[in-house]
């Protein structure tokens, strides 16, 4: 008894228990937090309290978890998944947090019979940037941990490639090649466990891009389709080949010729020919072929089956093919609508599909949609079989569900084949209230209006109300954006065309749109005609300087002088000469744009491929600085 109060007594001081200690796989874990413990640093009077995982396995638990009051203290109770390995988190109440020490987070680490489950310290190691961002010895600490794993479990491949890795990326020159030919052996060995099986050959392709040899992926796969033709992955890859001819006789040929071998051992493996001949046979409107390969599918007992149902009843409807098809297909996709997908969906060979915890909100909000698109594609399959009466109620009850675009497409295509010009107008303008970008949905949208009016007067209305409406959204979502963060020193490594260093007169008090990129970016190129786009609005305005600037990745002044862009585009290219700019700026992934204001600072930023959208948020983001 004094030992059992003894242990009491020294936790309740603790700041933060978690209990049982050792948690297991498919045991309920119980954290509580005591605000009152020394080092805690939330104070008690707080009436609201977090735990927010930094990096986390359990992936059918929400990111963040409320605590619940009780007595002195907060509490969380949640169940280990069967696969559970390892979390991170802290504690946060608005702008109070609680994490053990600085750059270090608590942890949630699995046990079984007292020992740490295998991929533990694997799992460790990749949240340690999470948990610290970037430091010195992130690297050797991460290294530290993989040799961990594999004192534990010796033959955890993934460990071994990522404890090579860092030996390479240390090793003197003389000694990389050896290390390098290690993590070949271990891969190859890791392949030839099952050539053909495609978990195994995931695994190989991540080994090869572990150790940093991508050029590798598309030899492995030649292997598999050279030597092992007949296998789960030798299958896949071939169609997948195959699919890729621009000759689609050609493509229809091989496939047939391919399943005139099928048997009851390769059946499964085969199921994507027949889902490319299915869409091919119905783009092709031979009902009686597209019906074959669409009943050798079979039935898809993943967690995308609903979506697996709605796809190919749409393919029977963009048709107009077999309406009691496609309507049997869409009642059982109906009967599925609060199943539909709505988060991330992992999978793992040893676990199978994993589908990550969905909020009740996004649920809600994806199940009527999923209801909306159902009912409207039902709607259309209703006119196919020329019963009108039972189309109008189901085109009113989609509508009634969800006002989404794929909803409103449907509805508007409904409208068009019913001869109700205004409806349809009125389903391309709900679209285009969501979907500024969507030209197809604008040029359509102009037809049907003047389908039933002769006023183009009236339709500059209808667009000027769009236009409104989108510049009010952007502006709105803008000043929710805003920031204010001094801008680095960057222009001592900048240079123009003919390397010229760029003046710091250039920049002063001028509101200045910085579009990082890279020559080899394809994300970058589509982005490009629309940074085109909201250049020429300001090109005149000598307040308002566009600086389009290479990231500092490899490319050369001679990359930017001979970019092709410069022919097509007439927006200022500069050339950045500093590698670490990125890191000045904060940024590892391109496009990125930042817009600074007339003081030097930046106030807007926007990480990654946007879209048309960029052109809006830059223009709307210039027109508020100018406020």
């Amino acid at each position: 008894m004094l030992f059992a109060l003894v242990c009491y007594t020294a936790s309740s001081q603790e700041k933060l228990v978690i209990e049982p200690a050792l948690p297991e796989r498919g045991q309920q874990v119980t954290i509580t937090y005591n605000p009152k413990a020394p080092g805690a640093t939330i104070p008690d009077t707080v009436t609201s309290l977090t735990l927010v995982f930094t990096y986390s396995n359990l992936y059918e638990q929400p990111w963040k978890y409320g605590l619940r009051r009780v007595d002195d203290r907060w509490q969380v109770s949640f169940m280990v998944p069967p696969y559970g390995t390892y979390a991170t988190f802290y504690l946060q109440s608005g702008d109070y947090k609680d994490q053990p020490g600085p750059k270090k987070h608590y942890e949630l680490a699995v046990y079984e019979k007292g020992r740490r489950v295998k991929n533990g310290y694997l799992y460790e190691g990749y949240s340690l940037s999470a948990q610290t961002g970037r430091i010195p010895d992130l690297e050797a600490r991460k290294a530290a941990l993989f040799a961990k794993e594999l004192e534990q479990f010796p033959d955890n491949y993934e460990a071994k490639l990522r404890l090579l890795t860092y030996k390479i990326a240390i090793a003197p020159t003389n000694e990389k090649e050896q290390l390098r030919k290690q993590a070949r052996e271990i891969i190859a060995k890791k392949f030839m466990e099952n050539p053909g099986n495609m978990g195994l050959l995931n695994s190989t392709t991540m080994g090869y891009l572990i150790i940093g040899e991508n050029s590798r992926l598309d030899s492995i796969r030649n292997v598999v389709v050279q030597k092992f033709p007949e296998t789960q992955a030798g299958y896949e890859l071939r169609i997948a080949d195959i699919k890729k001819d621009a000759d689609t006789n050609v493509m229809v040929s091989k496939l047939l010729a391919m399943l005139k071998k099928e048997n009851p051992s390769n059946a499964n493996f085969l199921k994507e020919a027949h889902e490319t001949l299915f869409e091919y046979y119905a783009s092709k409107k031979r009902a009686d072929k597209a019906l074959f390969h669409l009943a050798k599918l079979g039935e898809d007992n993943t967690p995308y089956r609903p979506r697996t149902l709605k796809q190919r009843a749409e393919v029977l409807v963009n048709a107009g093919l077999a309406p009691d098809t496609a309507w049997q297909l869409l009642q059982r996709a109906y009967a599925l609508a609060d199943t539909f997908p709505a988060g991330l969906i992992r999978y793992f060979p040893e676990t199978g599909h994993l589908p990550a915890y969905v909020d009740p909100e996004t649920r809600a909000r994806t199940t009527a949609t999923a209801r909306g698109n159902l009912l409207s594609l039902m709607a259309l399959v209703k006119l196919l079989q020329n019963n009108t009466n039972a189309a109008d109620s189901l085109v009113i009850a989609a509508a009634r569900a969800s006002s989404d675009v794929e909803t409103m497409f449907n509805t508007a295509r409904f409208y068009e084949q019913r001869g109700v010009p205004e409806k349809a107008f009125a389903a391309y303008k709900t679209i285009m209230y969501q979907k500024p970008e969507d030209t197809i949905a604008l040029s359509k949208m102009k037809q049907r209006y003047l389908d039933s009016n002769t006023d183009a007067a009236g339709l500059q209305k209808h667009l000027d109300e769009l236009n409104a409406h989108w510049k009010k959204e952007m502006t709105a979502q803008l000043n929710k954006e805003i920031i204010k963060l001094k801008a680095p020193s960057f222009l001592d490594g900048i240079v123009d065309l003919k390397g010229q260093r760029v003046p710091a007169e250039l920049i002063k008090n001028k509101i200045v749109v910085i579009d990082f990129w890279a020559t080899w970016c394809v994300p970058c190129m589509h982005e490009m005609p629309y940074v085109q786009n909201a250049y020429e609005k300001y090109k005149d305005d000598k307040n308002v300087l566009f600086m389009i600037l290479n990231s500092g990745s490899n490319n050369t002044l001679e990359d930017a002088v001979g970019w092709w862009g410069n022919k097509k585009y007439t927006f200022p290219v500069f050339y950045n000469k500093d590698r670490t700019i990125g890191d000045k700026f904060g940024f590892n992934v391109i496009p990125a744009t930042y817009i600074l204001d007339t003081a030097g600072d930046i106030r807007f930023k926007t990480i990654g491929f946007e879209g048309p959208v960029i052109q809006r948020k830059i223009e709307a983001a210039i027109e508020l600085l100018k406020k």
